[in-house]
Formats: structure tokens, sequence, C-alpha cells
């Protein structure tokens, strides 16, 4: 059909907002792909995202460039348009030594639309969880525990102005507590690290 402007859109925040995103983005991940075939993407709710692996650091910025340049051409097909002052890239290794080697170089950044953009130099946010460049996940532990702690204060003091039976205490501890402090475990939890199950240790006693 023909073209024709819309002068009503979804609310900030709409339930809505993210189906949309989802039906109007649905052929995107596997159109870049069949162009950038050493790219795989990932979808989650509202965000797009690009996988890389290389063994440099300019081998891994190649790719995502590509797909960002793809993708932006597949959105104005569509009619659509990706807000890229919201992009963010992160470099990630499992090797730990020769940390300084491994880091990205200041000047190594991805073109995306008119502009470049630089890896991100602090822990990446992504669904909850920081993720460091050397995946030992210490900022999302130290993030947790703090959080947890607080929570564990304004319990104590619930507690003794409402006169809060001790098994009642242990069990909001294990809810509420525990919960936030191990948020994303599955991901950083190792128990040969003797530093953060003492942590977790202090905290539940």
């Amino acid at each position: 059909m023909d073209r024709h402007p819309v002068e009503a859109g979804v609310p900030q925040g709409s339930p809505v907002s993210p189906i949309l995103f989802a039906i109007y983005t649905s052929s995107l991940i596997k159109w870049v792909e069949e162009y950038v075939p050493e790219a795989d993407g990932l979808s989650f709710v509202d965000d797009l995202g690009w996988v890389a692996i290389g063994s440099e650091v300019s081998q891994v910025v190649t790719v995502p460039e590509r797909c960002a340049a793809k993708s932006i051409e597949w959105a104005s097909r569509q009619g659509l348009q990706f807000d890229t002052a919201k992009t963010e890239e992160a470099l990630f290794t499992r090797r730990r030594g020769h940390r300084r080697h491994l880091r990205p170089k200041p000047t190594a950044k991805i073109r995306v639309g008119n502009g470049f953009i630089r890896f991100n130099t602090q822990a990446t946010h992504c669904l909850g969880v920081l993720m460091d460049a050397h995946p030992t996940f210490k900022e999302q532990h130290n993030r947790c525990v703090k959080k947890a702690r607080a929570v564990e204060a304004r319990l104590r003091t619930l507690t003794k102005t409402c006169g809060v039976v001790p098994e009642s205490v242990s069990a909001v501890q294990v809810v509420c507590v525990q919960a936030v402090a191990l948020y994303g475990s599955e991901l950083w939890w190792d128990p040969r690290e003797v530093g953060r199950r003492d942590d977790l240790q202090r905290l539940v006693n």
C-alpha cells in the first residue's frame, strides 16, 4: 500500500513495545547473518547484539562493523531507524595472562552509521549482570553483595521494630537477601575463590 504518516505511537514503557519490536525485526538477524556469516545474532526483548570471535582486536572489529552497516541498510529498507547512540561495544577474553596486550587499544573503534564507537572500558551491563572484559565478574559480585547487605540491614531494622519470629526472619533472609547476593551466580560462582565464598558465608551468618 502507499506510505502515509503515522501521527500516533506506542507510549514509552508499554508492554506492546517489545512485542512490536520483535515483529518488526524478526527477519533482521537472519538477513544480516547471510551477509556476515562470521557473526552470530542475539536478541532479547528489545535489544539486538552481534557476537564475533577472533584472535586479534583488529579482526574482531571488522565483523561488527559490517553487521552494523547491514543492520542500518535493512532498517532503511523497512522504514525503520535504530538509535545508534545507544550502541555499545565490548571485548571479552578467556585468557588471563598478558592482560595489557589483550586489552583493546585506545584507537580501536567501530564505525556505526556516521560515527565511531569505542570499546567499553567498564564492565558491560547485560540482562542485569556486569560482565568484565576478563570474565572474572568481580564487579557483579561486589555489587550483589553490597545490595544484599543493604537489604539485610533494612530487614534487621524491621525485625527489631516489629518483633518478627526467628523462623520467619530466616525465611525472608533466604528469599530476599540471598537471592540478591546470588543473582547471576550461575555465571560467576567458583567455589575455588575463597574471597567470594567468605563474603557470602558472612552474609548468610
